[in-house]
């Protein structure tokens, strides 16, 4: 159930020279985009030279921050103040059941990580993590968007999926291509389209993802009619590309109307079972109804 917050009770509680800092924080734009996260919400926060990641929820009745900085509990840090009045403004959803992330059960791998990152020291997890960047491309993005060092204004990721998606148009053109050249391009896009989701959502990341959609379901009839052959399901590429199409559509905070539209418009241009309109059922709203049982394009 949904929690609404008197934001002056809220304020008058957080002791002042806390609410400062966090007045500071904010005016100094320091509080980066909000996320969900255990039906509470999360930011990275910025504080001089160190980021940090304040999460601010309710707890058994209480509302309860955790962040990194290693203040926890009903005693919030400005980061977690900071963070809960940008919520409060973006008129966020707050459960009123919520769960820290450090209060979730954890995969026995990650708990094994975790340990061995705390004996490193500074200098070695920083050398482990630049480097294990510079080989991996979408662990590059997380790691400079987690340091906020990304924005709207970065078109790499947008430059790369849109030539992967050139690519793509075109593996067919010829005469001496196989089967197998059609897989490599569909994984091409599946890598692609999650480094470009993994940096700041913008229109143009999603026209062009949408235009992916129909490249990928053009060439999804080879693999169709090729079925004793192939290695790759189309379902294997097409849901990474209208899962983040889906991703884009909500991050970009697109009105029913819209979102009913652009699925229109690749449902009219599809030949193949590519798009799966029932995970778009809650961004649908009253047109979820009309459009359920559609088939895909």
């Amino acid at each position: 159930m949904a929690v609404r917050i008197d934001v002056e009770a809220f304020r008058d509680s957080i002791p002042t020279v806390v609410d400062e800092i966090a007045a500071r924080l904010l005016a100094d734009g320091n509080v980066g985009e909000l996320g969900s996260a255990g039906g509470g919400v999360q930011a990275l926060v910025r504080d001089h030279d160190a980021t940090f990641q304040p999460w601010v929820g309710i707890v058994d009745g209480i509302f309860t921050g955790d962040c990194d900085c290693g203040i926890s509990g009903d005693d919030l840090c400005a980061h977690s103040v900071a963070a809960a009045l940008t919520a409060f403004h973006a008129g966020a959803t707050f459960s009123g059941a919520a769960t820290p992330p450090g209060a979730a059960p954890g995969v026995p791998e990650h708990a094994r990580y975790l340990r061995a990152v705390q004996r490193l020291s500074p200098h070695q997890l920083a050398e482990l993590v630049a480097g294990h960047a510079a080989r991996d491309r979408l662990f590059a993005t997380l790691l400079l968007g987690g340091a906020g060092m990304l924005d709207a204004a970065d078109t790499s990721g947008l430059a790369d999926f849109r030539t992967a998606v050139e690519d793509a148009s075109t593996v067919t053109a010829g005469s001496r291509w196989q089967i197998s050249d059609v897989e490599t391009t569909g994984e091409r896009l599946a890598a692609e389209v999650e480094i470009l989701c993994a940096h700041p959502a913008t229109p143009a990341a999603l026209d062009l993802v949408e235009e992916a959609i129909l490249v990928w379901d053009d060439l999804s009839g080879h693999l169709r009619d090729a079925y004793h052959i192939t290695r790759t399901e189309p379902q294997e590429i097409a849901e990474p590309l209208v899962g983040a199409h889906r991703y884009l559509c909500e991050r970009l905070d697109l009105a029913s109307d819209e979102i009913a539209q652009r699925l229109n418009r690749l449902l009219e241009r599809c030949h193949y079972d590519t798009v799966d309109v029932d995970i778009y059922a809650d961004l649908l709203a009253e047109h979820a109804v009309g459009m359920a049982g559609t088939a895909g394009c």
